[in-house]
């Protein structure tokens, strides 16, 4: 009977060693070089992606972003792009009075005024910043000042809607001025 069991034994290492090598494993078999393979991943587990990457159209971009500027950026806050208004230097004439504007600034959220007087002969040169209402013409002082051979600049955190910057000259001969407006 020992015999008959060695035997029964044998055989039946044999037969799950030939089982087990027919039964396949985990392993999957490649895709053939000229098929595209696409690889989902869940939110909790996205593909990393590092080095340069190039993006058309739009995305959306989330977590911790490090951006190094390469070249010029350009930034536009929205709904309203921007102001800006340098005509240069001018001249004013004796006693005269120069309205500039008005200026839209009801989509802006900050304005800054660099003024310049210079050669004026006449003295000061007034400068006076009104919050304009194009429906009526009226307006309101919102600042003044007067500037002698110097230059000023002023930052209105909350602009109102409508901007004018008047320049007015005094008596004594004609002045240099200028006006820039910016506004984001």
């Amino acid at each position: 009977m020992k015999a008959t069991t060695k035997v029964f034994m044998g055989a039946a290492l044999v037969v799950t060693m030939v089982a087990s090598s027919l039964v396949p494993g985990s392993s999957a078999l490649a895709a053939p070089a000229d098929k595209d393979v696409t690889v989902v991943n869940t939110p909790g587990q996205p593909v990393p992606v590092t080095g340069i990457v190039t993006v058309t159209g739009g995305t959306t971009v989330s977590g911790t972003v490090n951006a190094v500027q390469s070249g010029q950026w350009a930034v536009s806050i929205v709904p309203g792009e921007s102001l800006y208004f340098n005509p240069g230097f001018a001249v004013i004439g004796d006693g005269a009075t120069v309205d500039l504007g008005p200026f839209d600034f009801s989509e802006l959220g900050k304005m800054r005024i660099i003024a310049r007087g210079f050669n004026n002969n006449a003295g000061d040169i007034k400068f006076t910043v009104f919050a304009w209402d194009d429906s009526t013409s009226k307006r309101m002082a919102l600042d003044t000042f007067s500037l002698n051979e110097a230059s000023l600049s002023r930052v209105y955190d909350v602009p109102p809607p409508s901007v004018v910057v008047r320049v007015t000259n005094g008596t004594g001969g004609s002045s240099n001025y200028q006006v820039v407006v910016i506004g984001r």
